[in-house]
């Protein structure tokens, strides 16, 4: 006999949380009416019982007892949103061997154990699903793993954190320092306290190994994705990059190679003024897609929040719904026992903008110069900034370059005797 109501445990009632009880409760005919079941509210677990969140919810649905909302029988779907691994990933494998189903928003957890979560849904034929992982509300996930599933994923670019794309945005608008701009995130609530998960990339790589999965059908270590954060990045940066025609960005980047190699990278990019993704600002996110078929493709919308996290955390379990009792599991689970490698990244090519901070006096350029040619290094463009009669700025565009080269060719040069101290070294273009 086919279900026409299914049970939902919500465990965390935090922001997300709330937004999903929101969204259940406010477009519930809504929601039955295009998967053709009622979804009813058995449970919403939290530690804070007496927090007034602006909603009235059912009588007798809260608890602070997360293990009886898992392991009661009629539960049949499990929503994780309390975030961080303990003990959300307990209660996410007690749902699975209960075979219940379940649907989370936890990036940390995908990234570093949706393999074992994967065998543990086979085993027990129900799914795991997790939209709101990596792009918030953007339903990116779904797309790669559907609608884009018969294409050969050449390369993707996401700008998908919200505090730092905020933080960038504010120092290109404003003129504002890292600090300054940061300072103003965490005022208004985009960056925490610590805020060393998002400023040093973590998060992205965690959505990148998530993403990368699926568009790449293999399985990625978070831990081995090249990560670079935004400390940094100076006001300095930010306006040359504006004048040499740029913006820049903290992205998530996949290439796809040869055989069984793919690239990642997780660093700031000066993106060329004229690309989609230079235009995404704020706390908004992107994922820029090329499949060898659909060819360029851009998902652009909320990454974070109450309400557009809750929507893909909603659309998740209509999904559910309308494929519960399949005994399917879920097509986005493409983390594939076999592995393909990951380009060194001393192997990978990029363009990149150098600042140096040099005595004014002849022959420093051509000392550079010596150094960039002796590593094969080629120079697009090069400006004087600053002179001051002691020391000067030299801004150097190179043109595509191995990562080793130009690395070697940095290290000489900051050891020229004229060259008082490299700036920045940051990658330019896509």
């Amino acid at each position: 006999m086919v279900k026409k109501e299914l049970n939902i445990a919500v465990l965390g009632f935090g922001t997300v949380g709330a937004g999903v009880v929101k969204m259940l409760l406010r477009n519930a005919e809504l929601i039955a009416g295009r998967c053709g079941k009622k979804l009813s509210l058995k449970y919403i677990v939290d530690l804070d019982l007496k927090r007034d969140r602006g909603i009235k919810v059912p009588d007798g649905v809260l608890t602070a007892d997360a293990l009886q909302a898992v392991n009661d029988p009629e539960v049949n779907v499990v929503v994780e949103v309390i975030g961080g691994v303990e003990p959300a990933k307990k209660f996410i494998e007690t749902a699975l061997r209960n075979k219940k189903y379940v649907v989370t928003s936890n990036k940390e957890i995908i990234a570093k154990y949706g393999l074992e979560l994967r065998e543990l849904a086979v085993r027990n034929k129900v799914n795991i699903l997790f939209e709101a992982s990596a792009g918030g509300g953007i339903p990116i996930i779904n797309a790669l793993a559907g609608a884009l599933a018969g294409n050969n994923i050449r390369r993707i670019y996401g700008i998908v954190n919200g505090t730092t794309n905020y933080i960038l945005t504010r120092m290109h608008e404003a003129g504002a320092g890292f600090a300054e701009a940061l300072k103003e995130a965490q005022a208004l609530g985009y960056a925490e306290a610590d805020p060393t998960n998002d400023v040093d990339g973590c998060d992205v790589a965690y959505k990148l190994s998530i993403l990368a999965g699926l568009a790449f059908d293999s399985h990625f270590n978070y831990e081995d994705i090249y990560r670079e954060g935004i400390r940094r990045v100076s006001a300095v940066d930010i306006a040359l990059a504006r004048e040499f025609g740029y913006v820049l960005k903290l992205l998530a980047v996949g290439v796809a190679h040869g055989g069984d190699q793919v690239e990642l990278r997780v660093h700031p990019v000066m993106v060329p003024q004229s690309h989609p993704l230079a235009a995404v600002n704020d706390a908004f996110n992107a994922v820029f897609v090329e499949g060898d078929c659909v060819g360029e493709t851009m998902f652009y919308g909320r990454g974070a929040g109450e309400l557009p996290t809750a929507s893909a955390v909603v659309g998740d379990l209509i999904d559910i719904a309308l494929h519960y009792g399949l005994d399917g599991v879920n097509p986005a689970l493409h983390f594939q026992p076999a592995r393909k490698k990951l380009v060194p990244v001393g192997e990978t090519y990029s363009k990149y903008f150098i600042r140096l901070k040099v005595r004014d006096e002849t022959g420093v350029l051509a000392a550079v110069s010596r150094v960039c040619s002796d590593h094969q290094v080629g120079i697009k463009t090069v400006q004087q900034k600053d002179a001051s009669g002691i020391e000067t700025e030299l801004v150097i565009i190179t043109h595509a370059v191995k990562e080793a080269a130009l690395q070697a060719a940095v290290g000489q040069i900051s050891a020229l005797g004229q060259v008082v101290e490299v700036s920045s070294v940051i990658r330019a273009g896509l």
